[in-house]
Protein backbone atom coordinates (compact mmCIF):
# COMPACT_ATOMS: atom_id res chain seq x y z
CA UNK A 1 0.00 0.00 0.00
CA UNK A 2 0.95 3.87 -0.55
CA UNK A 3 -0.37 6.49 1.68
CA UNK A 4 -0.21 9.81 0.99
CA UNK A 5 -1.47 12.56 2.81
CA UNK A 6 -2.97 16.13 0.65
CA UNK A 7 -3.25 19.62 2.64
CA UNK A 8 -5.55 21.71 0.92
CA UNK A 9 -5.60 24.94 3.08
CA UNK A 10 -4.07 26.15 6.32
CA UNK A 11 -5.52 28.36 9.01
CA UNK A 12 -4.76 30.14 12.53
CA UNK A 13 -6.27 28.33 15.40
CA UNK A 14 -6.88 29.21 18.79
CA UNK A 15 -5.55 26.84 21.40
CA UNK A 16 -8.60 27.25 23.74
CA UNK A 17 -10.49 25.76 21.21
CA UNK A 18 -8.55 22.80 21.01
CA UNK A 19 -7.41 22.11 25.05
CA UNK A 20 -9.77 22.27 27.57
CA UNK A 21 -7.82 23.24 30.62
CA UNK A 22 -6.31 26.38 28.97
CA UNK A 23 -9.05 28.61 29.61
CA UNK A 24 -9.18 31.80 28.22
CA UNK A 25 -5.44 31.36 26.40
CA UNK A 26 -5.18 33.27 23.35
CA UNK A 27 -2.50 31.44 22.19
CA UNK A 28 -2.78 30.04 19.03
CA UNK A 29 -1.62 28.20 16.02
CA UNK A 30 -1.80 27.60 12.80
CA UNK A 31 -3.78 24.03 11.06
CA UNK A 32 -3.44 22.17 8.07
CA UNK A 33 -6.82 21.33 6.20
CA UNK A 34 -6.09 17.91 4.78
CA UNK A 35 -7.24 14.43 3.93
CA UNK A 36 -5.67 11.10 3.08
CA UNK A 37 -5.13 9.21 -0.21
CA UNK A 38 -4.22 5.32 -0.15
CA UNK A 39 -3.38 3.36 -3.18
CA UNK A 40 -3.99 -0.54 -2.83
CA UNK A 41 -4.73 -3.28 -5.31
CA UNK A 42 -4.74 -0.96 -8.20
CA UNK A 43 -7.77 1.25 -6.77
CA UNK A 44 -7.30 4.66 -5.20
CA UNK A 45 -9.12 5.12 -1.57
CA UNK A 46 -9.67 8.81 -0.56
CA UNK A 47 -10.37 8.81 3.39
CA UNK A 48 -12.24 12.02 3.43
CA UNK A 49 -12.15 14.34 0.85
CA UNK A 50 -11.93 18.01 1.71
CA UNK A 51 -14.34 20.87 0.31
CA UNK A 52 -13.64 24.07 -1.93
CA UNK A 53 -16.36 26.03 -1.01
CA UNK A 54 -14.62 29.79 -0.78
CA UNK A 55 -16.78 31.82 1.44
CA UNK A 56 -16.76 29.14 3.51
CA UNK A 57 -12.84 29.13 3.75
CA UNK A 58 -13.01 32.51 4.44
CA UNK A 59 -15.15 32.52 7.04
CA UNK A 60 -12.72 29.69 8.91
CA UNK A 61 -9.91 32.31 7.79
CA UNK A 62 -8.86 29.56 5.54
CA UNK A 63 -6.37 29.86 2.59
CA UNK A 64 -6.72 27.10 0.34
CA UNK A 65 -3.70 25.61 -1.24
CA UNK A 66 -4.64 24.90 -4.54
CA UNK A 67 -3.72 21.35 -4.77
CA UNK A 68 -5.67 20.01 -7.96
CA UNK A 69 -2.55 20.01 -9.97
CA UNK A 70 -0.25 18.27 -7.55
CA UNK A 71 -2.53 15.47 -7.29
CA UNK A 72 -1.20 14.45 -11.10
CA UNK A 73 1.75 13.10 -8.74
CA UNK A 74 0.14 10.70 -7.34
CA UNK A 75 -3.48 9.71 -9.13
CA UNK A 76 -4.49 10.55 -12.56
CA UNK A 77 -7.63 11.44 -12.08
CA UNK A 78 -9.47 12.58 -9.09
CA UNK A 79 -12.78 12.02 -9.93
CA UNK A 80 -12.35 8.44 -10.47
CA UNK A 81 -11.78 7.03 -6.97
CA UNK A 82 -12.60 3.65 -6.34
CA UNK A 83 -13.53 4.03 -2.78
CA UNK A 84 -14.18 7.02 -0.62
CA UNK A 85 -13.83 6.71 3.34
CA UNK A 86 -15.63 9.59 5.42
CA UNK A 87 -14.77 9.61 8.85
CA UNK A 88 -17.60 12.51 9.39
CA UNK A 89 -19.99 14.51 7.93
CA UNK A 90 -18.72 17.83 8.67
CA UNK A 91 -18.17 20.38 5.63
CA UNK A 92 -13.96 19.98 5.85
CA UNK A 93 -13.98 16.56 4.96
CA UNK A 94 -17.43 15.37 2.91
CA UNK A 95 -17.77 18.25 0.61
CA UNK A 96 -15.54 17.36 -2.34
CA UNK A 97 -17.68 14.21 -2.46
CA UNK A 98 -19.37 15.11 -5.51
CA UNK A 99 -16.37 15.57 -7.28
CA UNK A 100 -16.36 11.37 -7.78
CA UNK A 101 -17.85 9.68 -10.39
CA UNK A 102 -19.16 6.56 -8.64
CA UNK A 103 -17.15 5.16 -5.99
CA UNK A 104 -17.73 2.61 -3.04
CA UNK A 105 -18.35 4.92 -0.06
CA UNK A 106 -18.19 4.07 3.81
CA UNK A 107 -19.46 5.73 6.37
CA UNK A 108 -21.00 5.30 9.98
CA UNK A 109 -24.80 4.82 9.53
CA UNK A 110 -25.16 7.86 11.97
CA UNK A 111 -23.16 10.27 9.66
CA UNK A 112 -25.17 9.18 6.85
CA UNK A 113 -28.54 9.82 8.75
CA UNK A 114 -26.91 13.38 9.02
CA UNK A 115 -25.28 14.03 5.71
CA UNK A 116 -28.74 13.80 4.17
CA UNK A 117 -30.12 15.99 6.12
CA UNK A 118 -28.02 18.39 6.68
CA UNK A 119 -25.56 18.30 3.91
CA UNK A 120 -25.73 20.31 0.23
CA UNK A 121 -28.05 19.29 -2.60
CA UNK A 122 -25.23 17.62 -4.38
CA UNK A 123 -23.82 15.36 -1.38
CA UNK A 124 -27.25 14.64 -0.67
CA UNK A 125 -27.44 13.63 -4.53
CA UNK A 126 -23.81 11.45 -4.51
CA UNK A 127 -25.28 9.89 -1.26
CA UNK A 128 -28.12 8.40 -2.73
CA UNK A 129 -26.85 7.96 -6.03
CA UNK A 130 -23.58 5.43 -4.31
CA UNK A 131 -25.73 3.39 -2.35
CA UNK A 132 -23.19 4.00 0.57
CA UNK A 133 -22.06 0.96 3.28
CA UNK A 134 -23.56 2.25 6.35
CA UNK A 135 -21.56 1.13 9.29
CA UNK A 136 -22.89 0.93 12.63
CA UNK A 137 -20.04 -0.19 14.48
CA UNK A 138 -17.34 -1.60 12.74
CA UNK A 139 -16.63 -2.58 8.86
CA UNK A 140 -13.31 -4.13 7.89
CA UNK A 141 -12.24 -2.77 4.05
CA UNK A 142 -10.55 -5.71 2.25
CA UNK A 143 -8.38 -6.79 5.41
CA UNK A 144 -6.62 -3.57 4.88
CA UNK A 145 -8.49 -0.80 6.93
CA UNK A 146 -10.66 -1.62 9.96
CA UNK A 147 -13.23 1.25 10.11
CA UNK A 148 -14.47 1.71 13.89
CA UNK A 149 -17.52 4.05 14.53
CA UNK A 150 -16.35 5.80 17.94
CA UNK A 151 -18.75 8.77 17.95
CA UNK A 152 -16.66 11.21 20.33
CA UNK A 153 -15.78 13.91 18.07
CA UNK A 154 -19.21 14.19 16.76
CA UNK A 155 -22.41 11.62 17.01
CA UNK A 156 -21.11 9.39 14.06
CA UNK A 157 -17.48 10.12 14.16
CA UNK A 158 -14.71 7.46 13.05
CA UNK A 159 -11.64 6.40 12.76
CA UNK A 160 -9.25 3.89 10.79
CA UNK A 161 -6.70 1.52 12.02
CA UNK A 162 -3.94 -0.27 9.94
CA UNK A 163 -1.26 -1.80 9.98
CA UNK A 164 2.01 -1.87 7.81
CA UNK A 165 5.69 -3.08 8.01
CA UNK A 166 4.85 -3.96 11.72
CA UNK A 167 3.68 -0.42 12.63
CA UNK A 168 -0.03 0.13 13.91
CA UNK A 169 -1.24 3.20 12.75
CA UNK A 170 -4.69 5.05 13.42
CA UNK A 171 -6.41 7.50 11.15
CA UNK A 172 -7.82 9.76 13.88
CA UNK A 173 -10.74 11.94 12.04
CA UNK A 174 -10.92 14.72 14.17
CA UNK A 175 -11.45 12.42 17.44
CA UNK A 176 -7.77 14.21 17.89
CA UNK A 177 -6.24 17.25 16.12
CA UNK A 178 -2.95 16.63 16.11
CA UNK A 179 -0.83 13.81 16.57
CA UNK A 180 0.39 15.07 20.15
CA UNK A 181 -3.28 15.14 21.46
CA UNK A 182 -3.29 11.54 21.45
CA UNK A 183 0.61 11.25 22.26
CA UNK A 184 0.12 12.89 25.20
CA UNK A 185 -3.49 11.39 26.18
CA UNK A 186 -4.83 14.38 26.12
CA UNK A 187 -8.57 14.94 24.79
CA UNK A 188 -9.54 17.86 22.56
CA UNK A 189 -12.21 20.86 23.13
CA UNK A 190 -14.87 19.54 20.66
CA UNK A 191 -16.75 16.79 20.98
CA UNK A 192 -20.22 15.07 20.69
CA UNK A 193 -19.39 12.74 23.46
CA UNK A 194 -16.43 12.94 26.24
CA UNK A 195 -16.67 9.63 27.27
CA UNK A 196 -16.10 8.34 24.11
CA UNK A 197 -13.70 10.77 23.09
CA UNK A 198 -11.57 9.82 25.83
CA UNK A 199 -11.79 6.69 25.74
CA UNK A 200 -10.88 6.24 21.83
CA UNK A 201 -7.51 8.49 22.88
CA UNK A 202 -6.73 6.73 26.24
CA UNK A 203 -7.03 3.21 24.25
CA UNK A 204 -5.09 4.59 21.59
CA UNK A 205 -2.26 6.19 24.08
CA UNK A 206 -1.93 2.67 25.47
CA UNK A 207 -1.78 0.93 22.29
CA UNK A 208 0.99 2.92 21.48
CA UNK A 209 -1.01 4.06 17.69
CA UNK A 210 0.76 6.45 15.25
CA UNK A 211 -2.19 8.86 14.93
CA UNK A 212 -2.75 10.05 11.32
CA UNK A 213 -4.79 13.59 11.97
CA UNK A 214 -6.02 16.13 9.45
CA UNK A 215 -5.29 18.84 10.96
CA UNK A 216 -1.78 19.04 12.26
CA UNK A 217 1.31 20.08 10.16
CA UNK A 218 3.52 18.01 11.69
CA UNK A 219 2.64 15.54 9.00
CA UNK A 220 3.68 17.60 6.11
CA UNK A 221 7.12 18.67 8.22
CA UNK A 222 8.32 14.93 9.30
CA UNK A 223 7.34 12.87 6.35
CA UNK A 224 9.03 13.03 2.25
CA UNK A 225 7.66 15.52 0.39
CA UNK A 226 6.01 14.53 -3.10
CA UNK A 227 4.87 17.83 -3.92
CA UNK A 228 4.38 21.18 -2.18
CA UNK A 229 1.61 19.95 -0.40
CA UNK A 230 1.90 15.94 -0.59
CA UNK A 231 3.66 13.58 1.47
CA UNK A 232 4.04 9.88 1.69
CA UNK A 233 3.16 9.08 4.96
CA UNK A 234 3.96 5.01 3.75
Amino acid sequence: MELYAVKFGESPFYYKYIYRDMGNSEMKTTISWSYYIAKHNDKIIFIDTGFRDETTASKWGITFTGVQNELGKIINNKVSADVVIITHSHFDHIENLDLMDNPTIIISKIDYDFAINNCSDSIKEKLLQCNPVTVEDEYSYENLFRFKVIGGHSDGSSVIYFTNDNKDYVITGDECYWCENLKSNRPIGVFSNTENNENFLSNAHKQGLIPLPFHDLKIFEEHPAISKNIVRII
